[in-house]
């Protein structure tokens, strides 16, 4: 029996109730709660089960409202109210957005001192006890009090370099034994040589100027990911979820993607379009995307939820330029705010223990031609010139692991197309000829490898996709 007067364990649901109340009216306030901020901290077992269904919603990317959440939320009665009018009694009572994340913490601070009390109860329980191996009880709450302590600060547990190096020794070991590849790997040979398998906590930067693919070769990792085993989370800020699948589909069935757009496709060439859905469907349902406006605080907060669902996955943001602001961002320059994203993404790969990938603008400057007299010498400089890490806009390498740039010389050169009657079209198509269907990959940066590096890949417009040289030689061998 413990000493002292029985009290009440230490709870808020006036807080409680506000919260929930203004995430139902309006669901940006459930993006500026604090980091860290679960079901477990409410006190009342309904409020626990109403805030599950909450982030079940946002998850599957709908609205959660008092009609949508209590489809998911079993029945009951609260007091003389159904599960259904308490909703929307909550929703009716809402405090503004603007108090949601101190509501959150209050709750967050009760539960960690009803943490504190749970385990002061246990402390006593073994001073009370007559085993001998107190001490090790001891230890193991003192232990659980700390993890309290850096939940309530945000705080996490520091580790021993022998600690690291165990883990280490132990991925290198599953990889020698042939039960995976250390990190993620995304299936694509010729940068697998280069840079290795995506690692946890790394951030991958891949910067690329318009048409110069990096958004197909972001497309072709993630792909050979999703085949090999990890799941992917995407926000594609670019591209909508059925142009990627139409993207993908071409890839598998060498049908183009506008055609496939604009129904150009025959019969035989429909079935194969299914046959190749239905063969994928296994990998792609591995793949999440989010392709609407999404702030820092929203895929942080994605990213962190999808980690704990899928362990060993990755994260992809196409590209950080289009990464919505809040508010006290709208007035930083765009080359302020990209370091200010890349800067969030390499913190949040550490967080969530897995790699993310960012996609980048190189400066529009980049590949200018400032030769005003056209010759075979200005054709040669524009195939030439290789884009450096300090091409990328705004110094977002400063944070990268990995700097990853895809050159494709064709699409400098076709800006450049002299009239067919000039006396430049002949040399013009002599310089193009060396570069037609070839692309190049430049380890523009790395904090693991040697660079720079280049490897020359093909290029196949009609699939929009990088290939390997290699393979293509021998297949036409064959």
């Amino acid at each position: 029996m413990h000493s002292g007067t029985q009290r009440e364990l230490p709870a808020n649901l006036d807080a409680e109730c506000a919260l929930i109340g203004a995430v139902l009216v309006n669901n940006a306030a459930f993006d500026v709660l604090p980091s860290g901020f679960e079901a477990r901290h409410f006190f009342e077992r309904l409020h626990v089960e109403i805030w599950e269904a909450i982030c079940e919603m946002r998850k599957a990317g709908r609205i959660a409202n008092p009609v949508t959440v209590k489809m998911l939320v079993p029945e009951g009665q609260v007091g003389t109210m159904t599960v259904a009018q308490y909703l929307a009694h909550l929703a009716s009572n809402a405090v503004n957005v603007v108090s949601a994340p101190d509501y959150a913490r209050a709750i967050m601070d009760c539960a960690a001192r009803r943490a504190c009390i749970t385990l002061g109860e246990k402390l006593e329980d073994a001073a009370f006890s007559r085993d001998i191996e107190i001490m090790d009880q001891v230890d193991a709450l003192r232990v659980r009090f700390d993890e309290v302590v850096r939940a309530l600060n945000g705080e996490q547990r520091a580790k021993t370099l022998a600690d690291a190096a165990k883990r280490a020794l132990a991925s290198t070991a599953d990889a020698y034994q042939g039960k995976g590849v250390a990190g993620v790997d995304y299936g694509l040979s010729w940068l697998m040589n280069m840079i290795g398998p995506f690692l946890p906590g790394q951030l991958i930067i891949v910067g690329g100027a318009t048409k110069q693919g990096k958004s197909t070769l972001i497309e072709q990792i993630i792909a050979g990911a999703a085949i090999n085993g990890h799941a992917a989370w995407v926000n594609s800020g670019e591209m909508k979820d059925e142009e990627l699948a139409h993207r993908a589909l071409s890839r598998l069935t060498d049908i183009q993607a506008w055609r496939q757009i604009r129904g150009k496709v025959s019969d035989q060439e429909y079935e194969k379009l299914d046959q190749a859905r239905r063969n994928a469907e296994t990998w792609q349902d591995r793949v999440y995307i989010r392709d609407d406006s999404m702030t820092l605080r929203q895929i942080k907060r994605e990213i962190a939820d999808f980690s704990k669902r899928h362990p060993g996955g990755m994260a992809v943001v196409d590209h950080i330029g289009l990464v919505e602001r809040e508010a006290g961002q709208t007035r930083m320059s765009d080359a302020e705010f990209a370091p200010l994203v890349t800067r969030s993404l390499k913190m949040a790969a550490g967080e969530c223990n897995l790699p993310i990938v960012a996609a980048a603008q190189l400066k529009k400057n980049t590949f200018e031609i400032t030769d005003r007299n056209i010759s075979r010498k200005t054709y040669l400089a524009a195939i030439s010139r290789r884009p450096k890490y300090g091409d990328i806009f705004g110094s977002c390498e400063k944070d990268a692991n990995q700097v990853i740039i895809p050159f494709r010389a064709e699409t400098i050169l076709t800006e450049l197309e002299p009239a067919e009657q000039s006396d430049l079209h002949p040399i013009w198509e002599e310089v193009m000829s060396t570069v037609k269907d070839k692309a190049e990959i430049v380890l523009a940066l790395s904090r693991h490898t040697r660079w720079p590096q280049r490897r020359e890949v093909g290029w196949d417009g009609p699939r929009t996709m990088f290939t390997d040289l290699q393979q293509t030689a021998q297949t036409r061998m064959l």
